[in-house]
Order: structure tokens, then sequence, then C-alpha cells
């Protein structure tokens, strides 16, 4: 692996980038995802302003998920006997094909809400076949010790194009159309396309070990074992209920906040903004604290913000609320996505995490059909606020019966003690620190350091 020589010290969260072939795809996959936000909230706003109905909206936003929940088991046994280069290549290339074809038909006033739709159906499917194949390949990149950073500036530069790219779409819909948003992301895909056929990765990047076995080994590590099945639990938890935060985003802000197109892109872009926060504070939190107190914290501090943002009545403290929660959002998942990466073994890396990429975003059509159907019988509101204060309780619990296993450590059972003393373990875990799991260490060897 070439290294670049510079004046990033290894300490800095930067310091990955010095691994060329981490640099060029995140460069790619950053104007990529940058085109795919942009068209995102031109499909939702242009769904929105033909049918003004939430549930439509929240169809849309299920369309696209929904062929997650069908491929991605499969995808993960393609990632781990195909090359993992060629797959991502292919499923770019449909993406930039299906995004190509919207922008044609919007030009051409054929754009309606099925047709947009179909779509985005057709779009998610492309990219749930090569999910898995681009979660393996991260960790061959980078060393392992590097790989909380890795994943940490990945989430960052998701978030930084949901920043900009609900902003420049929000300006674009107002000055412009629907169609230069989609005619943006067509062209987007060119980087990442061109760096994926240009490139040479490493064997070991390229494609896992010749597994003869099919995805029931990896379904079967992933339930047995219990810091990979509470992962799995509070990852689909989490995104059941959060889906309408921002699924129900166009309708709040077209028929409640009435802030326009420019507003909606505003006020995503805000979730971006405290999401690119949280990527870059994570790699800064202490790497002794336990995720497995962790991430149910931060799941509980982003359903009190999601709360509060859907309870406003003004942009700029729900704009706030999206900020502040989006640090806690890239918490909980990034911290969630280390665990799981560190936990997993090699052989079954691909397909263990197709089943995490599936619990991630399997539940997201049901979600956005739970928050849609809600939103239609009792309004937009109630539609975010019962799955979020949903989403609080299971935090709460989550957070005082946690599961140690997630940072592979045995702790003693806990000794009797009053809510005071337990609420203060559960945000500080004074009692113990995690310790991260050495390559060649059997799962469940990690010792906590005792205080």
């Amino acid at each position: 692996m070439v290294q670049a020589r510079g004046s990033v010290s290894r300490h800095s969260p930067f310091a990955v980038f010095r691994h060329r072939l981490f640099l060029w795809i995140w460069v790619g996959s950053l104007l990529s995802n940058v085109g795919n936000w942009m068209e995102a909230v031109g499909q939702s706003w242009l769904v929105q302003q033909q049918t003004a109905s939430p549930l439509m909206v929240e169809l849309l936003a299920a369309s696209e998920f929904v062929p997650h929940a069908l491929l991605l088991i499969a995808a993960g046994a393609m990632a781990d006997r195909y090359d993992r280069r060629k797959l991502l290549l292919v499923g770019q290339i449909f993406m930039m094909i299906f995004g190509a074809l919207l922008a044609v038909l919007t030009h051409l006033g054929h754009a309606t809400p099925w047709v947009v739709i179909g779509i985005a159906f057709a779009e998610g499917a492309s990219w749930a076949a090569v999910m898995p194949a681009w979660q393996a390949l991260v960790p061959a990149l980078v060393p392992r010790d590097e790989l909380p950073s890795a994943i940490a500036l990945n989430s960052a530069q998701f978030n930084t194009a949901r920043l900009a790219g609900p902003m420049l779409a929000g300006a674009l819909l107002t000055a412009a159309s629907a169609a230069v948003v989609f005619d943006i992301n067509a062209v987007s895909f060119v980087g990442i396309v061109a760096v994926l056929a240009l490139l040479r990765l490493p064997a070991k990047a390229a494609a896992g070990p010749r597994v003869q076995s099919g995805v029931g080994g990896a379904l079967k590590w992933t339930l047995h074992e219990p810091g990979p099945r509470r992962l799995i639990i509070g990852l689909a938890a989490f995104a059941l209920l959060t889906a309408p935060v921002q699924g129900l985003l166009p309708t709040l802000s077209d028929q409640v906040l009435e802030v326009g197109a420019h507003g909606y892109g505003a006020l995503l872009s805000c979730l971006g903004a405290g999401a690119i926060l949280g990527a870059l504070t994570l790699a800064r939190l202490p790497r002794s604290y336990p995720r497995h107190h962790l991430i149910p914290l931060s799941m509980l501090a982003f359903s009190l913000c999601a709360l509060i943002y859907a309870s406003s009545h003004s942009a700029i403290l729900s704009g706030a609320a999206l900020a502040v929660g989006g640090v806690f959002w890239v918490w909980a998942l990034a911290a969630s996505s280390t665990a799981m990466q560190l936990l997993v073994p090699e052989h079954l890396r691909g397909r263990a995490m197709s089943v995490a990429a599936l619990a991630t975003t399997g539940p997201l059509p049901l979600g956005h059909l739970l928050g849609g159907a809600l939103a239609n019988w009792f309004g937009v509101r109630i539609g975010v606020i019962a799955p979020c204060f949903a989403l609080a309780c299971f935090s709460a619990w989550s957070a005082f019966a946690r599961e140690p296993a997630i940072d592979a450590m045995k702790l003693p059972p806990p000794l009797p003690r009053g809510f005071r003393a337990a609420l203060w373990e559960a945000l500080t875990a004074a009692s113990h620190r995690a310790q991260e799991v050495e390559p060649g260490m059997p799962k469940g060897s990690g010792e906590p350091i005792e205080e």
C-alpha cells in the first residue's frame, strides 16, 4: 500500500488518508453521494408537490429500501466470492443509468409519482446488490488499528454529501427545476466509476476467501453471539423508528413549517452538518470508552432531539435540533459498524456485514410506511413523534440492560445499587474501560481495564 509522506500525524483522524487507494475511493464516493442526496431531495419534493400526500412521500422513501430487504443477504455472499471492485463498478454504472433515465423523463414531463417511485426502487436494488462489497472493502484498504478512523471518515464523507447535496438541490429547485437536479446527479457518478475502473486493488481488498458455505453460517454466528445479536437488534430498532424523521421532512417543511423547497433542503442539511461534526468528533472520543455504553446513549440522545424537532413550530429550532441530533445519529451508527467490524471473523466478513446492513436498511420501508400511515391518520407531527418516543423507551432500556459482548468483554454481574448509581455508571462506564480486540485474540477475550 502506498503511503504519502506528509505532516499529518498518525494520531490525527485524517492520517488514514495517507493510504492512496482509500483516499481516491473516498473522494469519488463523496462526489457521487452529493449527487445522490440532490436526487433524493428532488424526488421527494417532486412527489410532495404533485400529490401533497405524506403517505406517497413515505412510499417513495420506502421504495428505495425494499430491495435491501430482498437482496442484501445474497449480496453478502457475492461479496465473499467475487471481485468486490467489479461488483461495485457494475452497481455504480447501473445507478448512473437509472439516474440519467429519471433526468430525461423529467425533462420530457413524464416523471409522474409512480415513475419516480419505480426508478427509486431500481436504484435501491442496484445499491443493495453491492452494499456488502463496499462494507467488506474498507477494512482491507487500511490497517486494523486505523479502521475506526476510516469508518468515521467514511461517515463524514457521506454526511458532507448530506450537507451539500440538499442545500444545492433546494437552491436549484427554487431557481431552476427538478430536471436540472437530476442532470447533476447523473454526472456525479463519473468520478467513482472512473476510480473503480482504473484503480487496481490489493488481492485482499478485491475479494474475500473462496468459501463453500452460504449465508447460514453468517446468520448463525450473528444471532448466536451476544455482541453481534445486540448490535443487530439495536440497528433494526433504530432504523425502524427513525425512518419518519427524514421521510416526513418534505411534508413537515411544506405543510407545517411552510419553508418551501429551499427550507426543506436547509433542514436536511442541518442534519448533515451535525452528522459531519459527529463523524469528526467520534474519532476523538476516548478509545477506552465502551461502545456498549456509547451506542444506546447516542440513540437515546438522538430520539430526544427528534422529539424537539417534530414538536417545534420554529424552523430555526427544528434545524438546531436536527443538527444536534445528527451528531448522535453518526455516533450510534458508526460505533455499531466499528464494533461489528472488529468482532466479525474474516471468512464471514462479507456475509456478516450484509446481515448488519440488512438490519440497518431492511426495516426502513416498514418505518416509512408506519410514519406515513400515522401522518395520514393523526397528522404529520404524530407520524414523527410516536416512533421517536418508542425509540427513546427502547434506548433507555438498552442503556441500563447493556451488553458488554459488544466490546468483547466479560464482566461480572453488577452489584445491587440505587437508580442514581446505575445512571452514573451508564453515562460514565466508571467501573471499566473498553479494550480493542487484537488480531488473533478469540472473541470474548478482551477484558475490561479496571479503574
